[in-house]
């Protein structure tokens, strides 16, 4: 591997925001100090995307990843030119979300067999996607099936906290029926093996209860008692150091800047709202347990401003820099 790491970035939605963030990414020369990045997408609509932005940026159309020159002030495309006219920016539509599946099948194409050493990706949107004919909640059960990987998990991480969530896109109402003792043994699992890889010899994990309080001894419910402490006490008889349950609000109101590696929590806005609120937008998604390297942006297609310049592009800078990051760990981790 070269010094800098191949990193393909997926287009996202192209109805969202995904490729005014690309295009304000690459405008930023610095993105090549750390990386080789080249973009999975579609070389016409970044070009317009270029010139309402007002950018000098020049789009280069690639068929291969040994074609991009990786040159500051340029942006190297992998072009599937499968963009139809029925994309429209700040609407979701089949056009958008098949176009959005083709670029993340292809980008893990590209990981799988080792022509790149990372994938990061822009936005997807789950409307987009199902009407598309497709059925997956959302990017992590979509890069489970495209790399055929049985158990994976949804980490938030950022700075100062790293979050892992254990039931994802689900209605809240479905959460309690998903947890259970051998799906929470393996997410701490994923979460312990995850930070040997690319943080820390020596892993120490929090994880929270479901309910509140955690259930005030069985006031509010049983899930921690039936659930949650027989996952803590398997996991910690293999080694890891994983300690809990915490009641939710108690343990991130008083948690101390890298006092834990990661914290494992029960749902969705359980784990994201903190992490989002101690990283102020520059937090970055990755996927635990994929043979590959893969991270994300912390935010949605943003339909509402898309086409309208406002998009911030430092989520997918941060996803960005921490493939490249990742990779490295990786690969002196197999020295």
């Amino acid at each position: 591997m070269e010094d800098r790491p191949r990193i393909a970035i997926t287009m996202g939605d192209p109805a969202g925001v995904g490729p005014e963030i690309i295009v304000k990414t690459f405008q930023d020369r610095s993105i090549h100090d750390c990386s080789c990045p080249f973009v999975v997408g579609d070389a016409t609509f970044l070009r317009e995307a270029v010139s309402w932005l007002a950018g000098d940026l020049a789009i280069n159309p690639i068929s291969s990843p040994q074609e991009a020159s990786f040159t500051p002030g340029s942006v190297d495309v992998l072009d599937l030119e499968n963009i139809s006219a029925t994309v429209i920016p700040g609407q979701p539509g089949p056009s958008g979300g098949k176009a959005a599946v083709e670029y993340i099948r292809t980008a893990v194409d590209l990981a799988m067999g080792h022509q790149v050493e990372a994938v990061a990706t822009a936005p997807i949107n789950k409307k987009s996607i199902h009407l598309a004919g497709h059925t997956w909640p959302g990017h992590t059960e979509m890069l489970a099936e495209f790399t055929d990987t049985k158990d994976v998990a949804l980490m938030l991480a950022g700075d100062v906290l790293r979050v892992v969530i254990a039931t994802t896109h689900v209605p809240l109402d479905a959460v309690k029926e998903l947890i259970n003792r051998e799906q929470l043994t393996t997410i701490i699992r994923l979460t312990h093996h995850w930070l040997l890889e690319h943080v820390t010899d020596s892993p120490n994990i929090a994880v929270t209860g479901l309910n509140p309080h955690c259930s005030d001894g069985g006031t509010f419910g049983n899930e921690e008692q039936k659930i949650i402490i027989p996952a803590l006490e398997t996991v910690r008889q293999e080694g890891i150091k994983a300690v809990g349950p915490f009641s939710a609000d108690a343990l991130f109101a008083k948690l101390k800047p890298h006092e834990y590696d990661a914290v494992v929590t029960m749902y969705h806005d359980q784990g994201m709202i903190p992490v989002k609120m101690a990283n102020k937008g520059s937090a970055v998604n990755v996927t635990l347990g994929l043979p590959i390297i893969r991270t994300s942006v912390d935010h949605g297609t943003a339909f509402d401003i898309a086409g309208k310049g406002r998009a911030s592009p430092e989520s997918l800078k941060s996803a960005i820099r921490s493939a490249a990051q990742f990779s490295k760990s990786t690969a002196n981790r197999t020295k």
